[in-house]
């Protein structure tokens, strides 16, 4: 049969929003091949794949409700928060829902990774869906915040390096009087009431995430939040699998004076404590801010901008009838209806709102009087090019098969692989169009009554699909259940129609359904879903593979950094000597007026304070300068000291600034490898060392 060669559009195609285009279609592509291998043998309203943001819904408010069944054990204390947990060790109830409440967390952001990666790879984050992207990129770093907060809580050794790394990050901002770091290098210093201001930080901060998800998914029509029942009991069942068989680890108990020689880290939420170790501040500042700067300009960096005009829809007023059928259909709520004031005799007309319009096409065959649809794929303009494209194909012995195959399965109109298609479709006339819906019923209806035998329309049924749900719309319209429906009178009797979802992990699927079609035939048993005995395989590999994916980066020993050496830290707070003030001079002082004369105008200043430490006779002698912007403030330093492994005599001397008034201190210690010994001195305590008492000198 001869087929018609010209069906690209007389438009010319807008050029990508996304750079590197060409990749991001061939990953998509890969995507949407998994899908389809994984279709084949696993429900796909079982396969979380395929339903990204439901099944994280669903796996988020697991995590929100198992964290709030801890409450019947946990005590959020920084003297009782461990022994809390150290009692449910293992596989008692209170350890399988502190279990199910960590794997649910790291499962989280599992599938946020993948559904992001999707999202990319599909090339929804520029142009009007930047809102969205930014969003979710916000959304997952405060998720990734509150897991961070959740660890602290453990009070174990990884909550130690969480505490201490969390206190350098907010040292480097210069918004605090004195360093918040001091309060956490000795166990008695460590605050009871910033620890519950953590834990209340981590019970309150989940209520943010409904905001984050309500403007994530505000440009988007008919959305579904969770995923089905059958798909949320596989995923509860999965959570408690792992949680029975493999208890959420816990470390020894926090210890300041302690180095640890290695910890477990949940990759999830405490990779940046690789950097802060080694970079102390600078690293996690690297690690955090750079990755969510990057990520949420991901919009720009990788998006082109381009005319609005080019690729957005538009609508004619004097067509449109005010049916709303096209605000319905619109994936992403971009279409509604306004007062009308052009003097026709309908209440309002569609308005096209730029900030949303993605040029997906699905309005175009919402609209029975073709009063909106896409400038560059003009919706009549292509109807007639196609009507005669068929007639000239049937005067060569063609034209009796019309297939209308979406452009998405390929990537877009530019990117359509007319010879594969052709060769897949034997026998048809094939056309390429935006998305399946573009196929309005009524050009369904002129084919099948000017003689063609049959229309096919190959759909690209994946959820990550431009068209979203909208590609659904095609078949409801043919078979009556949507506006504007197809009506066989017109079609001249004739109800010779088919829909079928391309399926890219199967390509001889296509043309045997096509083959089908055309012969009148039952399709082949490749066309059947997945058996019972199969999907409770694959069911269970999948979600096997998914948990092995989040759990196994939750429970890493890493082996600690620092040195060995053990260490003596002095940590102080010490108002220097005011400093004398300067004489007056007498002419200045005519100058000044007369009740300011006969003293000094200047601020006080405090002298610095000069810090001595002695080891086993070795000086090391520091100065440190008063805070405040007038210099009036105490002085607050530290200074750590490698020591080596035995007794060692330590003495410590603070010169107040004035050369008379100093404070001194003696003692020993016996230094031991991964040790640490604190003295502190505050004006209201005096020195104070923090390791076993009874060795110092008096």
């Amino acid at each position: 049969m001869t087929q018609s060669k010209k069906t690209s559009s007389p438009h010319s195609e807008p050029e990508s929003g996304a750079r590197g285009d060409r990749l991001l279609v061939r990953l998509d592509r890969l995507a949407s091949w998994s899908d389809g291998a994984l279709k084949r043998t696993f429900p796909e309203e079982l396969n979380p794949l395929t339903q990204l943001g439901q099944a994280a819904n669903f796996v988020l408010l697991v995590a929100v409700a198992s964290g709030v069944l801890m409450l019947f054990w946990y005590s959020p204390s920084v003297q009782f928060a461990y022994s809390s947990l150290d009692g449910i060790r293992g596989r008692s109830l209170g350890g399988i829902v502190r279990g199910v409440h960590r794997y649910s967390s790291d499962l989280l952001m599992l599938l946020l990774f993948i559904h992001a990666f999707r999202m990319f790879v599909a090339r929804k984050f520029f142009g009007e869906r930047w809102l969205a992207w930014v969003s979710g990129v916000a959304v997952m770093a405060l998720i990734w915040f509150i897991g961070w907060t959740g660890y602290w809580l453990v009070w174990d050794k990884p909550a130690q390096q969480v505490a201490v790394a969390s206190m350098s990050f907010l040292d480097a901002l210069p918004i605090f009087g004195e360093p918040l770091g001091r309060l956490f290098i000795a166990d008695r210093l460590v605050p009871s009431l910033l620890f519950f201001v953590v834990f209340f930080t981590h019970m309150l901060l989940p209520l943010g995430l409904a905001l984050g998800l309500a403007i994530h998914l505000l440009r988007i029509s008919r959305v579904k939040l969770l995923p089905s029942w059958k798909q949320g009991a596989c995923l509860t069942f999965g959570l408690l699998a792992a949680a029975i068989m493999y208890p959420a680890p816990l470390d020894s108990v926090a210890a300041m004076a302690e180095k640890a020689e290695s910890f477990t880290v949940d990759a999830w939420y405490l990779s940046p404590l690789a950097l802060s170790l080694r970079m102390k501040s600078a690293g996690l500042w690297v690690a955090l801010g750079g990755a969510v700067t990057l990520s949420a300009l991901v919009p720009w960096i990788f998006g082109r901008k381009r005319k609005r005009e080019s690729y957005q829809a538009l609508v004619e007023e004097p067509h449109c009838h005010s049916c709303s059928q096209c605000s319905q259909d619109c994936p992403y709520d971009a279409i509604s209806l306004v007062p009308r004031t052009d003097g026709k005799p309908f209440p309002s007309v569609a308005w096209v709102n730029p900030a949303r319009c993605v040029g997906c096409g699905v309005c175009g065959g919402s609209c029975d009087t073709g009063g909106v649809g896409i400038s560059w794929f003009e919706t009549k303009a292509e109807e007639r090019r196609i009507l005669q494209s068929v007639e000239t194909a049937r005067g060569k012995g063609g034209g009796s098969w019309v297939a209308f195959v979406s452009a998405e399965v390929d990537g877009s109109l530019g990117r359509f692989r007319q010879a594969a298609w052709e060769s897949r479709l034997e026998g048809y006339e094939i056309f390429a169009v935006p998305t399946a819906s573009w196929v309005r019923s009524s050009l369904v209806e002129k084919l099948l009554k000017r003689g063609s035998e049959g229309v096919l329309v190959v759909r690209d049924g994946r959820a990550e699909s431009p068209s979203r749900d909208g590609g659904r719309w095609v078949e409801d319209r043919l078979e009556g259940k949507r506006e504007p429906v197809f009506r066989p009178k017109r079609a001249g009797g004739s109800e010779k129609w088919k829909v079928i979802d391309y399926d890219p992990s199967i390509e001889p699927l296509a043309a045997e359904q096509a083959r089908a079609f055309r012969e009148s035939e039952s399709p082949s048993e490749t066309t059947v879903g997945p058996r019972p005995l199969k999907s409770i395989i694959s069911a269970t590999a999948v979600f096997s593979v998914l948990l092995t994916a989040s759990v196994w980066p939750s429970r890493i020993t890493v082996s600690n950094p620092v040195s060995p050496q053990p260490e003596f830290v002095f940590s102080f707070k010490a108002f220097g000597a005011f400093e004398a003030a300067e004489s007056l001079v007498a002419e200045e002082q005519a100058k000044l007026p007369v009740h300011m004369r006969g003293r000094s105008t200047s601020k006080p200043n405090r002298s610095d304070t000069i810090a001595r430490l002695r080891i086993d006779g070795e000086l090391r002698e520091q100065s440190f300068a008063p805070k405040g912007i007038s210099r009036d403030g105490p002085a607050i330093g530290e200074m750590r000291v490698p020591l080596e492994p035995g007794a060692r005599s330590i003495s410590v001397e603070l010169l107040l600034g004035d050369g008379t008034d100093s404070l001194q201190w003696e003692g020993e210690y016996e230094a031991e490898l991964r040790r640490i010994a604190v003295l502190t001195y505050e004006p209201h305590e005096g020195f104070v060392q923090h390791w076993e008492k009874g060795n110092e000198r008096p």
